[in-house]
């Protein structure tokens, strides 16, 4: 067994010499390159960086709802959107989240699933998995709801095809600051067969 300076005796490997055994977390906080090797494994489009505040200060809200424009078996498939700054490569990117993969998310209610608006707070990390690769990032011309971003990314899903359900999306993620994945649930994994 390994202890380290902070007295941590399990049986984690140690990634630097600030890292630390973090109860069963298989990922060291704000551990960027942990979050890498899992999205390149599974062949995503991966993404970190920080939550941008929006432009008018007296608007306190970073994340914006967007309204479904199609359904499938009657859920709506509708969208957060944030929008990053990349530590990758200093971008300021758009990021379109399906909210049926929020935990809680209510296809009736037209806001933005309350585990999005809680955790993805200005100024904070966050660490995505695309599991569409191939179609990201794609230009934003004229974005909405993010006026600053010139490149978006999407389908942020969670891990599905994984845990059994056959699906054409590689497993994406999205991890905030804390660890927390954002896109777990598997409530609505059997819309895309």
């Amino acid at each position: 067994m390994i202890r380290n300076l902070l007295g941590c005796s399990c049986g984690c490997v140690i990634l630097s010499i600030l890292s630390a055994c973090n109860s069963g977390n298989t990922a060291a906080p704000n551990n960027a390159s942990y979050y890498a090797s899992l999205c390149k494994s599974v062949g995503g489009y991966y993404q970190y960086g920080t939550v941008n505040s929006p432009p008018n200060s007296d608007y306190m809200a970073v994340t914006n709802y967007a309204a479904a424009t199609q359904s499938l078996s009657g859920i709506p498939l509708s969208h957060t959107h944030i929008e990053i700054t990349s530590a990758l490569d200093g971008k300021i990117y758009d990021v379109a989240i399906d909210n049926v993969f929020a935990n809680g998310y209510n296809p009736l209610s037209y806001v933005v699933p309350s585990t999005y608006a809680e955790n993805l707070t200005a100024g904070s990390t966050i660490y995505l998995c695309s599991g569409n690769p191939s179609g990201v990032p794609y230009p934003v011309s004229e974005p909405s709801s993010n006026p600053f971003a010139t490149q978006g990314f999407d389908w942020v899903h969670t891990n599905c095809a994984a845990s059994g359900y056959p699906s054409s999306y590689l497993n994406g993620f999205l991890y905030d600051q804390n660890n927390i994945n954002l896109t777990n649930s598997q409530t609505y994994c059997y819309l895309w067969p």
